[in-house]
This record gives structure tokens, sequence and C-alpha cells, in this order.
């Protein structure tokens, strides 16, 4: 028998807050926090909005990549219970758009002030992966996901196959993104910053960017066991466009449909559908297309970027333990920022906070490049 594959701990830095119980505390209470962030030294000035980890520290400080990481990873760890022997087998899974760009940066500028020779971005990989687990005292294998905003969502899906097919009997998946200048200047220039994060609204303008450490811990587990579960996963790739998925809808409900059939569970037993719903016009198109085509009526249907802001790479992990963390506390989060309908997609997500029961949540998240991924999430009493 297929072993349950149970989520043994959880770790969380958003712009909520700094651990779990916080940013549970934070989104029960309909938080929405954002800073303005002005890009200095480039040809025009830019300004945006942005959702950071309140640390009290220099957004672009690289002293903050270790010391976030290892408070998000050392918190799902807390109270798990593995002894050394499971410390030194555990396998690390970590997804990611920009990992170690900060780190980069700050030693190219360094080099430049010095009057030297800089090579742009020397550190851009996931070799700091292994000073991580070091530092964590786990010895296991390292995994690296780097496929966009599907990053995290796959190094979950990869992580809880293997414990399926026995390869490690616990693995800790990280979904890491952090401040840095390439990536805020890169989406400014794609025009693409909104100045509010409004999915599926008739208004919605953009993305708003976001940073997060979200970690997790999965153990395979008896069917006895409670507490929550990743029940399914599946991702397919969309070849319409290297930005958007197909806006038909075609790609994404083949994926949800797909994500049912192979975990054996029907449309109609999901009580709460997360979306994507990263506000950019035709990404809302074509999920809210695809849900359509696979849900009649539509389940409860949710989107958590408004709170933190869209975690890239993170989102996967950030938005994994947010909606546990608010299951656990027996709510679904309302969706701040929708006020009018847009009849092209003729979908409104939930617009008050209400009450949540155990069972099936479906998870959504899609990428540039054309990866799209779907997590099911089991809740037991």
């Amino acid at each position: 028998m297929s072993p349950k594959i149970r989520i043994s701990g959880m770790g969380l830095s958003c712009a909520l807050g700094r651990g779990v119980a916080a940013c549970a505390e934070a989104l029960e209470q309909g938080r929405v926090n954002t800073v303005e962030v002005e890009l200095k030294g480039l040809s025009e000035p830019v300004k945006m909005p942005y959702y950071r980890i309140p640390d009290g520290a220099d957004l672009f400080d690289p002293s903050r990549f270790e010391t976030l990481i290892l408070e998000a990873a050392a918190e799902a760890l807390k109270g798990a219970g593995l002894k050394q022997a499971e410390l030194a087998a555990l396998p690390v899974f970590v997804g990611s758009s920009a990992f170690t760009i900060s780190l980069s940066e700050h030693a190219m500028a360094a080099s430049l002030a010095k009057g030297g020779q800089a090579l742009a971005l020397p550190h851009v990989g996931f070799q700091q992966i292994a000073e991580l687990s070091r530092r964590l005292g786990v010895g296991g294998a390292a995994y690296a996901f780097n496929t966009a905003c599907t990053s995290a969502a796959n190094a979950l899906m990869t992580a809880s196959r293997m414990l399926r097919l026995g390869r490690h009997a616990h693995a800790l998946v990280l979904g890491v993104e952090l401040a840095n200048l390439t990536t805020l200047a890169g989406f400014s220039g794609l025009q693409l910053i909104a100045s509010e994060l409004k999915p599926f609204d008739l208004k919605r303008g953009g993305i708003v960017l976001g940073e997060g450490i979200g970690a997790i811990l999965l153990s395979a587990a008896s069917e006895g066991a409670g507490g929550f579960s990743i029940a399914g996963a599946c991702s397919n790739s969309d070849t319409h466009s290297v930005t958007t998925a197909n806006p038909d809808g075609s790609s994404i409900a083949a994926l949800e449909a797909e994500l049912l059939r192979s975990s054996g569970v029907e449309a109609s037993e999901i009580l709460a559908l997360k979306s994507h719903g990263t506000a950019s016009p035709m990404n809302d198109t074509g999920e809210a297309a695809g849900m359509r085509r696979v849900f009649n009526p539509l389940p409860p249907l949710l989107a958590l970027k408004p709170y933190i802001g869209h975690t890239l790479g993170a989102c996967g992990a950030n938005e994994l333990v947010l909606l546990c963390a608010a299951l656990e506390r027996g709510f679904l989060p309302a969706v701040p920022g929708f006020e009018t309908l847009d009849p092209l997609l003729g979908v409104t997500p939930l617009l008050k906070k209400m009450p949540s029961r155990p069972g099936l949540s479906m998870l959504n998240f899609f990428g540039f490049g054309g990866n799209n991924a779907a997590l099911l999430l089991r809740q037991e009493p």
C-alpha cells in the first residue's frame, strides 16, 4: 500500500510576519502589508509596491539570505522529533526563481566599488544548498528546481513521489524568494507591475511582487495518520506562449482533470480551490476558463497573493503553508481587492472569510515557460 505523505512540520516568513503562527493570525485579520521600494542606479528611477518580510533589515542586505532561510527551515524541523540518523539522511528540495542572485549582486557591487573587475552574477546557482544543509545539521541529498513560478510546487511534487516510492522516509522542501534588483527591475521593464493586486477583477492591472520563504517537512506515514497530507500532484507543459498559459483554459483544465483522475477524486469533493491568481490580464483569463471547464459550480475560490505578493518560485511552498495555517484555524480567507466582476471571466473569488471543514483542497501554480502544476491537499479531522 502506498504511504500517505504527511506534512509533519512547517515554517514560513512572508509579508504577513515571521513564523507560521504570526502569518496565520495576520491572515485571519485580513492584513495587507506593502511597502514602496525605489530602485536606484538605473537609467530611470523606478518605484513599486512590494510585499517584504518584516525583519527590520535593509531589503537588499545579503545577510538576510542565510538568516531567513535557516529560521524558516528550523521552524519546520522543530517538534518533528527526527532522530539524529533521520536528520543525517534528510534530503533537501529547494524551489526558487532567483535563489542566490541577491548574493551575486552584492559581490559584483563590492568588486566594482574596489575598482576591480566584476563577473556578472558570479553566484547564480544552487551551490548554497550544501552550506544551508550543513548549518541545519542535515546530510541527505540536495535537489534544486528552477521552473519559474512552479519551482517550489514541483519540488513538493517530486519529494512526495520519492517518499511514495520509498526513496526517502522524510524530506525538507524549501521555497525561497528574496528581494533582488535583477528580478524587480526585470518585471518593471516588462511593465507587469500594478499598484494593487486584484485577482480576477475587471480592473486588474498586473502583479505585485513579494518575498517569502516556506519550509515543509514531509514524512511517509501510515494510512492512519491525521493532520495534513499531499493527496496528489500533477504537472504539464503548455506550448501556447513563453509567458502565459493558453487563454482558452485548455491546458489548465487538462492539468486539473488529470490531477483529479490520478488521485481518484471527483470535482465535487474539492472544498476549496486556491488559484494561482496573479491578477495579470492573461493569466487570470486562462485560469478562469480552465477552472470553469472542470468545476461546475466552482468551489470557494481563494487567492493568497493579495496577502503576500507574488513570491514567484517560492509561491508553491509559501501558499501551501499559508493555506494549511488557515485551515488549521478553521477558516477560508477572503480575497481582498476584488470589486468588479469581469463578465469574460465569469468567476468571483471568496469575498468574505468563511468557516472551513476538513477535506480536500486544490492548489494551482503556473509559470513562465509553460509549466503548470497543481497539488491536492487533504485535511483530516
